[in-house]
């Protein structure tokens, strides 16, 4: 289980950032945190990650406590930001060198094939497309074995057939694993198509408004009724929290 306590994150500058966000995620949840710009996604991601410190509260993973990065947390960003100078084998397996050589070439091939790609270990960075390049980020992410993966609007900079594609793999991942993913997204579509569960944030400071369990089973029609139905059920939840924080400035 994946346990953020009361977390508060704020600033030098004296910007609160995040006040009081407590969530707890199940082992093999997929939970997608939505909200307004300024309302601390990334920010909860990176603390969740270990990569920021908290200003107050915790992090635990399966009882471990989360101060840095973490072997038990993976996280993917929005760029791959792979390193160019490195192979697809080179890149994915650049974690592992604790391993013997065997192993470590045997687990990252193991992976690329997983993700679609096991005929691009030896290509560079600069021979992949952009969906190639973050399937490879997965990758690289996945060949840790970590039991929580988070990412960072991992989609959002590429094109709308290939994004859809890529959510569609990430589900097939999923239904491998059963890890828990927590995916932070400005993509409404994205969010009601990946999620198990929908966490809404507030701004200024970033707060959780609302969440709830998304009542559709996978796979999931974008076209259906439902779907359609969860995405005003959403879209509702935003506009309430955005609203009450317009109400919050004009007063």
């Amino acid at each position: 289980m994946l346990e953020a306590h009361q977390i508060r994150k704020t600033y030098p500058n004296g910007t609160v950032a995040l006040h009081d966000v407590s969530l707890n995620v199940t082992a093999g949840e997929i939970v997608v945190i939505v909200g307004g710009s300024g309302c601390g996604k990334s920010t909860l991601l990176r603390v969740l990650s270990g990569l920021e410190r908290p200003s107050a509260g915790w992090v635990s993973v399966d009882g471990a406590r989360i101060e840095e990065p973490h072997p038990a947390v993976g996280m993917i960003f929005q760029e791959p930001r792979l390193m160019p100078w490195l192979t697809v084998r080179q890149n994915v397996g650049f974690g592992l060198s604790h391993l013997p050589k065997a192993e470590r070439l045997a687990r990252v091939d193991e992976v690329l094939a997983r993700v679609g790609l096991a005929d691009y270990g030896r290509r560079w960075p600069r021979e992949l497309s952009g969906g190639q390049s973050q399937r490879v980020s997965i990758a690289r992410a996945l060949v840790t074995q970590p039991s929580v993966l988070l990412l960072d609007e991992p989609f959002s900079a590429l094109d709308a057939f290939t994004r859809i594609e890529l959510q569609d793999h990430l589900l097939e991942l999923w239904a491998g694993s059963r890890q828990t993913l927590v995916l932070v997204t400005h993509d409404i579509e994205e969010a009601v198509a990946l999620a198990t569960r929908l966490v809404v944030l507030k701004p200024a400071p970033g707060r959780i408004a609302t969440t709830f369990d998304v009542q559709l089973g996978q796979p999931r029609s974008r076209l259906s009724i439902a779907f359609g139905d969860e995405k005003r059920r959403l879209l509702a939840a935003l506009d309430h929290s955005l609203s009450e924080f317009r109400a919050q400035v004009s007063g």
